[in-house]
């Protein structure tokens, strides 16, 4: 299903309150630890919170983010083979920063086939970036 306002590809989930919309990509998450926990919804409806980094072996389950049009969460994933910082969005596809300077605006773009060194494909235009846990810059 998607989206009828940006398009994104969306799901809904049952919960106490009625059905909540998310995006259709499901994330791994760790305890909360700090500032930057974000609220999920379980697969079942149970809301929980925690953050979206850390070590695979510490993590403590799977969870949907709340969807929001012309807005999207970007987790840092690493570095490209250009030192340029790569982050994964909620739709499970890679993004690229292609110009990190402190103090400019972000300038995001697709990975060309979702390949971790690939290069900058598609200007990604119209959506409020959210970083998580930050936007890295040179």
């Amino acid at each position: 299903m998607r989206c009828k306002h940006c398009g994104a590809e969306i799901i809904r989930i049952h919960t106490m309150g009625g059905p909540a919309i998310c995006w259709a990509s499901p994330t791994t998450y760790w305890p909360a630890r700090d500032s930057e926990a974000l609220e999920l919804l379980t697969p079942n409806g149970d809301s929980v919170y925690g953050n979206l980094t850390g070590e695979l072996q510490d993590a403590v389950g799977v969870g949907y983010l709340p969807h929001t049009c012309h807005q999207m969460l970007l987790i840092l994933q690493g570095h490209d083979s250009w030192d340029r910082p790569v982050y994964k969005g909620p739709d499970g596809n890679l993004y690229v920063d292609v110009d990190p300077r402190k103090g400019w605006g972000p300038n995001i773009c697709t990975k060309y086939q979702n390949d971790f060194d690939g290069e900058p494909d598609d200007s990604v235009k119209g959506v409020d970036f959210i970083f998580t846990p930050f936007r890295d810059v040179w």
